[in-house]
């Protein structure tokens, strides 16, 4: 604060009221402002006063307070009071306080002998401040602030007083501290950090603006304390210049832009240049590195509080339009534009197949902070990599019967399948994904093609030849394989028949399932490993041929009521009570019921076997707006979330199944032929030869086509009607792979089924997980009996390179910087921070306790990539660790409850989940002292 007159303190209203309070010659003077005897108070001050001249003071008394900057307007002002005729009034009262910077000296005797005390009084502001705070003494070290800390401590002190400190020496820290709170229109107790100072800026107007109205000098001394060290910080200067320069409410949204330019973004011509334009905003020059610290601390704040950096990001993103830093936030983990530059590097990887590329950049994408409102755009992006590692392997069809091609497209092709239709689903606006796509989708629909056919025409040899299908598992076998033993374990069955269910499909299901069921083999061949099961749909592929097949166990046509009839009636029951229910009598007959009360007395029937048919997606086919189902989950299917629940609650085995997959439209092409009825097959008259029209169909007969024989579609981009939303009837793989999901509740250790047996590993591809360590060629042998995979060696023999060994997500360090050879946004640097901690982590006994504490044995692969995002970011969305670990976005929640449970223990939160319920934030110091690491 600039002092006025000869080095003199100016004193303030509150100064001058509390002197005169504390002078007992004066109190002893009626209250009444016209009192009989006029008094003349004369205080060494800056001779300033700029308030309301009448003064109130020690409740009900008044005086008049003056400024006489010279020994003549101390002659009027003094002279003129006392020798006034009369007593005081309340526009005049008996009281004059004039406020000098005069000395004794200087002034008449004649004046100062008819003053108060005979002498100018002298005010210690130090002794008021030091009762005010009933402190016992006061920091020598606020002596040496010389900004008038002391008139501002009076200035500001509160109608109560400030909070007493029980005779306790004021220290500078709490009488400063204490000072900026209270003119920063903080809470009393508010931390006096760089966070609360960024929120203050943004959500407070009264704050900002108190602080702007401070004279100059409480200002800059206010800012330099608040910028120390052990306070908010060097980035407290900057933050309060930007709040005395412009509006309060850019200080966060320039923080995000200056991070992108001072620290994410190279240096160069435009950048610079951005950076000077920045200096408007701050008023002042600051360092590269004080720069730097503003925008890590922004970015500290919203990397927390994801709601804020949405209110935050179109201010920053307009403001970097005005600085002329639109092509620096690019590089930005927190800006919309540093997430689409991201975007753009995984399709410019995509385009290229350069597998390296493609998972680094993915990574990039996942670490960036708004990756959370982009889980589709991001979902379909991973698919994208996974199908470049698919084409990466040079898949070849090597099936040589049906079993092996079943098991072939159930564990390998319909993987292919899901992930191109999440390409289909929605493309994407970002022009280098969108391009990327295309050519990446035509790649995967001409190897397909090959495939489709070569299944299809293994599909006509073996129908038309009439073989036995022997231990491949069939729509008619199905129940005495898979039911019978369910029936035998004296444990209740629900079959769940989701016609039109795709293999493709049920894996999305299964991915969800996996939370509270344990998944069980139930067919497969002895001294192989377990694996998830399919089996071979009737001919055609339709609902009266193979759901009834499926549900009276042999080949013929029928409808509801054939299945009603035959389904209780079967043998494998042994007496006991089964029934099939249809989607009628799944309809509550009243608001307050959930199933048909047939259905419901089923289900509370203790002795009771069931099968429900879900017709959700094979209604949806039938629609002629084109069905995603890259989303599908438990809930999207009518029925099966309650009816889970209720097996669950029961112990209940569980299979879920289908009577037929589909395919769906996708750009599809009408064959021309007259007199279809469906679809995607033909009836041949006659049982004669048929010409085929397109090099799409294939001709069926034999003793698994029902009725007469048939020409089917086998290419998946053809039909015979006009168009839906998709079809069956035809011989495309996904329409004659039945997928079989057989489970068992969490837990349960009893009542295994007989022949059931666990599956111990994970059942995608080895090239869909994205953290796979080394592409495997999936074209391996397969037992000509059952068509399961054996242990080989691959058979890629392709020249080029081989896609190196994936070591982990933190192998490869990600940053956003320019790279002369190629100008892509993303440069690699080797570093290898976390995978020592991790070594000892898995090594230590107290993790090994943790582990076997867990409800369900989990992938220690998976497991460690989790982890190692965590110890690498410390902070990330629940499902960017998902990601990490290989999870889709539908198990991130699940998947964070199991490393919480794993981390945490004897109360310590080595991982939390943040009140946002989005976030995890590992504490690395609490990991190290649990699991004893060094």
């Amino acid at each position: 604060m600039p002092q006025a007159g000869r080095g003199v303190a100016r004193l303030t209203p509150t100064a001058v009221a509390n002197y005169l309070a504390g002078q007992r010659a004066l109190l002893k003077q009626p209250e009444q402002p016209d009192g009989d005897t006029r008094q003349v108070v004369l205080l060494r001050s800056a001779p300033t006063w700029e308030e309301q001249a009448i003064l109130p003071w020690n409740g009900g008394r008044h005086a008049r307070v003056a400024a006489a900057p010279s020994v003549l307007a101390v002659y009027q002002e003094a002279l003129g009071h006392l020798d006034a005729s009369g007593p005081g009034s309340a526009e005049d009262p008996s009281l004059l306080v004039l406020l000098t910077d005069r000395e004794d000296a200087e002034l008449d005797p004649g004046i100062l002998v008819r003053a108060y005390r005979h002498a100018i009084q002298h005010v210690d502001n130090w002794d008021l401040i030091r009762e005010t705070f009933t402190a016992s003494g006061i920091d020598p070290r606020l002596g040496d602030e010389t900004w008038g800390v002391a008139e501002a401590l009076l200035e500001a002190v509160p109608a109560g007083g400030w909070p007493g400190l029980n005779r306790q020496v004021l220290s500078r820290t709490h009488a400063l501290a204490t000072l900026a709170r209270r003119r920063l229109l903080l809470d009393a107790d508010a931390q006096l950090d760089i966070d609360t100072l960024l929120l203050w800026s943004r959500t407070s107007s009264e704050g900002p603006r108190a602080y702007r109205a401070l004279r100059d000098g409480e200002r800059a001394g206010l800012r330099r304390f608040l910028a120390e060290v052990d306070q908010a910080g060097p980035t407290a200067d900057a933050l309060l210049s930007i709040t005395e320069h412009d509006e309060p409410s850019v200080a966060l949204p320039f923080g995000l832009v200056a991070a992108a330019l001072w620290q994410h973004a190279p240096a160069g011509p435009e950048v610079f240049r951005a950076r000077g334009r920045a200096e408007n905003i701050l008023g002042r020059e600051f360092t590269d590195e004080a720069m730097r610290r503003y925008g890590e601390s922004t970015e500290n704040l919203v990397a927390r509080n994801a709601q804020l950096l949405a209110e935050v990001t179109p201010d920053a993103e307009r403001l970097a339009g005005h600085l002329g830093a639109t092509e620096a936030v690019r590089h930005s983990p927190y800006l919309p534009a540093g997430l689409e530059a991201r975007l753009s590097a995984v399709g410019s990887a995509i385009a290229d197949r350069d597998l390296d590329a493609c998972r680094t950049a993915l990574r990039a994408v996942q670490a960036q902070h708004l990756a959370e409102t982009a889980r589709t755009r991001i979902g379909r992006a991973r698919m994208a990599v996974r199908l470049v590692q698919w084409l990466a392997t040079e898949p070849a069809w090597t099936p040589d019967t049906v079993a092996g091609a079943l098991a072939h497209y159930n564990a390998e092709l319909s993987w292919s399948d899901r992930a191109l239709e999440h390409l289909e689903a929605g493309g994407d606006t970002e022009p280098a994904l969108s391009g990327a796509y295309d050519a990446l989708a035509a790649d995967v629909r001409k190897v397909r093609r090959r495939m489709d056919r070569a299944f299809a025409e293994q599909v006509a040899e073996w129908t038309t030849a009439g073989t036995a299908p022997g231990s491949m598992l069939t729509v008619e076998t199905f129940l005495e394989r898979v039911a019978k033993p369910v029936v035998k374990s004296q444990r209740r069955l629900m079959l769940l028949v989701v016609d039109g269910m795709s293999a493709a499909l049920a894996g999305q299901l299964g991915e969800e399932l996996a939370a509270h069921w344990t998944e069980y083999d139930p067919t497969g061949e002895k001294g192989m490993p377990p694996t998830r099961q399919a089996m071979a749909a009737a001919l055609p592929t339709v609902t009266a041929v193979s759901r009834t097949t499926l549900l009276t166990g042999r080949l013929q046509r029928g409808d509801q009521k054939t299945e009603k009839r035959e389904f209780p009636a079967l043998r494998l029951w042994s007496g006991q009570k089964a029934a099939v229910f249809h989607k009628d009598d799944l309809r509550p007959a009243g608001t307050g019921g959930r199933f048909g009360p047939d259905l419901e007395a089923a289900l509370a029937d203790d002795a009771s076997h069931l099968a429900v048919v879900l017709n959700t997606v094979d209604d949806g086919l039938k629609n002629d707006e084109r069905l995603d189902e890259w989303d599908w989950t438990i809930d999207d299917v009518d029925a099966l979330t309650p009816l889970l629940d209720e097996a669950r609650r029961r112990g209940m085995a569980v299979i879920i199944t289908s009577d037929h997959g589909h395919v769906l439209e996708h750009r599809g092409v009408k064959v021309p032929v007259p007199e279809v009825v469906n679809a995607r097959y033909r009836d041949v008259p006659d049982g004669g030869a048929e010409q085929l029209v397109s090099e799409a169909e294939m001709a069926l007969a034999g003793p698994r086509v029902v009725g007469v024989p048939i020409v089917a579609l086998w290419s998946a981009d053809t039909r015979y009607t006009n168009r839906a939303a998709g079809y069956h009837g035809g011989v495309h793989p996904a329409e004659f792979t039945i997928p079989v999901l057989a489970y068992l509740p969490n837990g349960a250790t009893k009542d295994i089924p007989p022949g059931w047996r666990q599956l111990t590993d994970t059942y995608e591809p080895h090239w869909w997980k994205l953290d796979t360590k080394r592409l495997h060629a999936t074209s391996t042998p397969l037992s000509a009996e059952t068509g399961t995979t054996q242990p080989a060696k691959s058979r890629r023999t392709s020249t080029k390179k081989s896609a190196p060994q994936d070591t982990g997500l933190f192998e490869i360090g990600v940053s956003l910087q320019p790279s002369e050879a190629e100008g892509t946004l993303l440069s690699l640097q080797a570093q290898s921070p976390v995978e020592p901690l991790l070594d000892d982590l898995f090594a230590s006994p107290a993790f090994s306790d943790q582990l076997a504490l867990l409800p369900r044995k989990q992938d220690p692969e998976r497991l460690r990539q989790a982890l190692a995002a965590l110890c690498e970011n410390n902070t990330l969305p629940l499902t960017a660790v998902a990601a990490a670990a290989g999870m889709p976005p539908a198990r991130a929640r699940g998947y964070a409850a199991v490393l919480i449970q794993l981390l945490n223990m004897d109360g310590i939160q080595v991982l939390e989940l943040l009140p946002d319920n989005k976030t995890l934030k590992l504490n690395p110091a609490w990991l190290k002292s649990q699991f004893g690491l060094g």
